[in-house]
């Protein structure tokens, strides 16, 4: 990568800014974007005129010229820049069908705006796309960590958009689902899903049945194997409690509602979601730092309880050498 006259090369494509774009967030596969988009050829000779209503396509689908995405991967939304491209990465489109002939072409473009479209697990099976979007900075101020969550939702199934099988705008008095993330209460899909939301935002998540409810407590009018869609706002959500300033006892407490929860996933047979809980409380105590023998007892009691039950995870889950080396953990 190579910077020259304030313009950023990038092998055989480069652009320059125009105007400062909003925000830092920029679109990448398979993002849905929104652009005003002129082009050129070296000489100035226009190629693709303006047009009143912007161009719409999704990165990563070959609807614009390779080069031409590349520069708009690195765009914020509102920005203005012109990206230069040579013919290797001038590759046929919806956009420009016709290029034959072209060694390289100028491109004068303004992004509108972009939708958040993210395939969660990589293969086209669990997607969330942003229809409204959220206050704050993504991911920063999404509840990445586990939290209490309250959200809105309408669940139907994918191929039936009217077979509504539970709102929460109707199904719960007009209420939000109140939920703590990481203890396996909503399917896994949803929940992936939600932590990557701002509050505020607005999603549809359509998702497949073994991130659904084939895996998950099943609503009476959702058959086995359904893919579902969810649309999904994020209301707010509020993060652990902070333990600086707590005094011992108090940590203890925190601690043990945690440790409860993580008791409970595993007599669910949730084995995965309760080890995540105990390794949570491990790390914790890392910075905890008893003041004398009486809590440092408690303390050590507490945290050879913590590796045990990871040993118990471990082996429910069949991972013996695991499971040794957290028993290990306590006799050393």
């Amino acid at each position: 990568m190579l910077q020259h006259c304030g313009k950023l090369i990038i092998a055989l494509w480069m652009w320059q800014i125009v105007d400062e774009g909003k925000g830092w967030e920029t679109p990448r596969e398979p993002y849905e974007v929104t652009a005003r988009i002129t082009a050129r050829t070296a000489d100035g000779k226009e190629i693709l005129p303006s047009k009143e209503v912007p161009y719409f396509f999704t990165l990563g689908k070959s609807e614009a010229p390779k080069g031409l995405e590349m520069g708009i991967g690195t765009m914020a939304r509102k920005e203005k820049a012109t990206i230069y491209v040579t013919s290797t990465y001038l590759t046929e489109s919806s956009v420009m069908p016709q290029l034959e002939g072209l060694e390289e072409v100028h491109f004068e473009v303004e992004l509108v705006q972009f939708t958040q479209v993210r395939d969660m697990l990589g293969d086209g099976r669990l997607i969330k796309r942003r229809v409204v979007d959220g206050s704050g900075e993504f991911p920063m101020d999404c509840p990445l960590h586990d939290s209490l969550l309250r959200v809105h939702y309408k669940g139907m199934l994918l191929d039936e958009p009217k077979s509504v099988f539970y709102d929460t705008q109707i199904d719960n008095d007009g209420e939000p689902l109140e939920f703590c993330s990481g203890e396996g209460l909503v399917p896994e899909g949803f929940e992936m899903c939600v932590r990557l939301m701002l509050p505020g935002e607005k999603s549809i998540v359509t998702c497949p049945p073994d991130f659904a409810y084939d895996k998950f407590p099943r609503p009476a009018n959702v058959p086995e194997g359904a893919h579902v869609r969810w649309e999904i706002e994020l209301l707010g959500f509020e993060v652990p409690k902070d333990w600086t300033g707590l005094t011992f006892k108090e940590i203890m407490e925190e601690a043990d509602k945690i440790k409860n929860t993580g008791n409970r996933l595993f007599k669910e047979g949730k084995f995965e979601l309760a080890k995540a809980k105990y390794e949570k409380l491990l790390r914790e105590y890392n910075h905890v730092h008893p003041q004398d023998d009486e809590e440092g007892k408690i303390f050590a009691n507490s945290r050879s309880s913590l590796h045990l039950n990871v040993a118990a995870c471990y082996q429910k889950m069949g991972e013996y050498r695991k499971s040794i080396e957290a028993c290990n953990k306590v006799i050393h």
